[in-house]
């Protein structure tokens, strides 16, 4: 997973040491479904019970018109039953899994065992594998609770105001993580994988070669103005509703131009006007969306901007204040 800290893409591979064990003692016996998961990882441990109950999120029967078998959707009365779990990434909020709604023939492995299955990319609707039946669960660490539910909170936030092109939390923000008192776990959808397609080592670990970071990457034409246009909507959509982060993380498809943006522990909310802090971590927000676009779609990019600046209007400005508006300005224009 490029996730530089646990985002939501990876491969089973890159998982440091597991270890699969009873309830009491070490087991290796690949039909003892009373086992748990268990990660040692340089951050802490992460343990997990087979199959994993997550309330808060309901797993929905598809009326047929979908190749998919099942959906899942926030519903604070359920709970979903997860299996097969892959460890994507670890870093300073927490570490980061991937679960499957339905057992299948990786989880009669020996408990713990890395696992290789295909997961959903779905972004601006359109799937890109067989199979969205995935949900990533991210452990905080106890001193990352608050970011971690500050992350869940904020992404729901951004879901219930049509922010587009943002991973999306579901059920509640503190899921008290069973194992250790106060870490908390959180569900995230949707989970990309690069176990369809060949693979590259990076600073931060394996990631997909057909998923970047990096625009310049994105197939030229279409592809990169979907990408463009992406980054512009979704930087807009949170200016509006009054919200900025730092250390932005675009994951866009470079056969599409499909955008998803990861990693919302460090976002924040600013006021009417914005204060002097909030304006800081305004100018360096816009300023690190305007990096991500090539030089060569400078000019496309401020007219994507324009017409979503134009699109604000009859009470939809929100937190898109003149304050704001000058530092676009000064930004994206100048």
């Amino acid at each position: 997973h490029r996730y530089r800290d646990c985002g939501v893409i990876g491969n089973a591979e890159s998982a440091t040491t597991i270890i699969a064990s009873s309830s009491s003692s070490s087991s290796s016996a690949s039909g003892d479904h009373s086992s748990r998961y268990e990660w040692n990882l340089p951050n802490g441990k992460v343990q997990f019970e087979r199959p994993l109950k997550f309330r808060g999120i309901k797993l929905l029967q598809d009326d047929g018109t979908s190749s998919s078998s099942s959906l899942l959707q926030t519903d604070s009365s359920s709970s979903a039953t997860l299996w097969n779990p892959t460890f994507l990434g670890s870093g300073g909020s927490g570490a980061v899994f991937s679960f499957s709604t339905s057992p299948d023939n990786s989880d009669s492995q020996s408990p713990g065992s890395p696992t290789s299955k295909g997961t959903a990319m779905k972004m601006n609707g359109q799937q890109q594998t067989n199979n969205d039946e995935e949900v990533a669960i991210k452990v905080s660490w106890k001193r990352s609770r608050d970011s971690v539910e500050n992350e869940c909170r904020t992404l729901q936030n951004l879901q219930k105001n049509r922010v587009p092109h943002v991973e999306q939390c579901l059920g509640r923000p503190n899921n008290p993580y069973p194992y250790e008192d106060g870490r908390v776990m959180i569900a995230l959808t949707p989970v990309i994988s690069s176990s369809s397609t060949s693979s590259s080592s990076s600073n931060d670990g394996i990631i997909s070669t057909t998923t970047t970071s990096d625009l310049t990457n994105v197939k030229s034409g279409q592809p990169r103005s979907n990408a463009v246009k992406s980054v512009v909507e979704t930087m807009v959509g949170m200016l509006r509703v009054g919200i900025y982060t730092v250390d932005v993380q675009p994951l866009i498809n470079a056969e599409t131009g499909d955008t998803l943006f990861i990693d919302f522990t460090e976002a924040e909310r600013f006021s009417i006007p914005p204060s002097a802090e909030e304006e800081s971590g305004l100018v360096g927000f816009c300023s690190e969306m305007f990096v991500l676009i090539p030089d060569t779609s400078k000019e496309e990019a401020g007219e994507y901007l324009r017409a979503e600046l134009e699109n604000l209007s009859n009470g939809e400005e929100g937190h898109m204040s003149e304050k704001v508006l000058d530092i676009l300005e000064s930004i994206w224009v100048d």
